[in-house]
């Protein structure tokens, strides 16, 4: 009962974050621009006359991105069986409104088209190399994939759309409401225009490119419902399947440890039984470095595949968790008992060397690598400067 209430307030301060987003927005443009521009001299005010209008339509950005936030907010709250009414809702934090912010970036780079550079450095390398190994379309149908960490859904789509069965897997709440809305509330392409750059002032050529619009999605997810009628033999509307959880509790083998990601919950331990020699193909996408404790994921990866299993990824080695130096409890099993031993989130950061040779032990061999394969991720395309990864790119076949 406890751990429902939990997940009820985890669930509603995320849609509360989509929902008041428009207020936090406020206070961090307009209110500090505000405060600045009052803090300048007359003198000073006359050598930048279009600040107050810059303002303003910092303003009226705000009031479209908050008709989309509280239109998804409304909109999943439905589907997701909670209550439409904002003001019973847990209240959000502000690293809950930065989420959103970060998510209407994410919006942008998976479901618009100034995406489409880094997608197809990604995702169609992915798509194209399972083309190669599946050529024939009927029989794709009978390829069940994996990609956890799947963001907004667009590559799982993707691959549905090539005839393969796929699933997603999220444990953001954040991304899930995100894909959710986008998967099936949006029917047409250029359903909405949201403006993702707002928090952006650096590297800019003009101001104007801050305040421009992005217009999402830039396909429509109901293309699969026209497949169908041009390949009735595939069951494309039948082909896409998104879990919520932690990777590692659902698709994991018993014997994982961390307490914080892995649970005894009959429901995840039903489904992860399930999950044991699966899938035929792992696709993992900037999800590597995601990790406190790598050698989880790839235990992981090991139970899910079938034998003979592809896991293909790519990404940088950019571990989130560098940096986390909070404690944590996990379980180590000994035997038939557990014993509970302090650990923390840092520490497990392997070089590229290193883990390459981590994933040879543990049941992996490499058929094809590439190196230092750059791009940006959620990038502005029109900024005079962005943060460029060197990623890998690998295909392994589970021994």
């Amino acid at each position: 009962m406890s751990q429902d209430i939990e997940e009820y307030k985890a669930l509603t301060s995320t849609l509360l974050a989509f929902y008041n987003f428009h207020k936090w927005e406020f206070e961090q443009l307009i209110k500090t621009r505000t405060i600045k521009y009052n803090s300048l001299t007359a003198e000073e005010r006359e050598l930048i006359p279009w600040y107050l209008q810059h303002i303003e339509d910092l303003k009226q950005c705000i009031g479209i991105n908050q008709e989309f936030t509280q239109n998804l907010a409304i909109a999943i709250s439905k589907d997701w069986g909670v209550s439409p009414d904002p003001s019973g809702w847990e209240p959000a934090t502000t690293n809950e409104y930065d989420k959103v912010r970060s998510t209407l970036l994410q919006f942008a780079r998976e479901w618009s088209s100034d995406g489409v550079p880094e997608i197809t450095v990604s995702h169609f390398k992915i798509i194209e190399e399972l083309e190669q190994i599946y050529p024939n379309l009927e029989e794709r149908q009978n390829v069940k994939i994996l990609n956890p960490g799947c963001g907004l859904g667009r590559l799982v789509l993707e691959l549905v759309k090539k005839g393969f069965w796929c699933q997603g897997n999220e444990f953001s709440y954040h991304m899930l409401l995100a894909s959710n809305f986008i998967l099936n509330h949006c029917t047409f392409a250029h359903n909405y225009s949201i403006f993702p750059y707002l928090h952006k002032a650096s590297h800019l050529v003009k101001r104007l490119n801050q305040i421009r619009p992005v217009t999402i999605p830039d396909c429509s997810p109901t293309e699969i419902h026209e497949l169908s009628t041009k390949n009735p033999t595939i069951p494309y509307q039948e082909l896409m399947s998104m879990t919520a959880g932690s990777f590692v509790d659902l698709y994991g083998p018993e014997n994982l440890t961390e307490l914080d990601t892995y649970s005894k919950d009959p429901i995840a331990n039903d489904f992860r039984t399930t999950n044991e020699n699966n899938f035929d193909v792992l696709v993992t996408t900037f999800f590597l470095d995601t990790a406190s404790n790598i050698i989880d994921y790839l235990k992981t990866f090991h139970y899910c595949l079938k034998p003979g299993g592809t896991w293909i990824n790519f990404g940088p080695l950019l571990w989130h968790f560098e940096d986390d130096q909070n404690m944590l409890y996990i379980q180590r099993r000994d035997g038939d008992t557990y014993q509970k031993v302090p650990s923390i989130m840092t520490g497990l950061e392997l070089s590229r060397d290193d883990l390459i040779a981590l994933i040879e032990k543990m049941g992996f061999d490499f058929e094809k690598r590439e190196s230092g394969i750059e791009t940006s991720y959620s990038g502005d395309i029109k900024a005079l400067g962005s943060f460029v990864y060197k990623c890998e790119y690998w295909v392994c076949k589970k021994r």
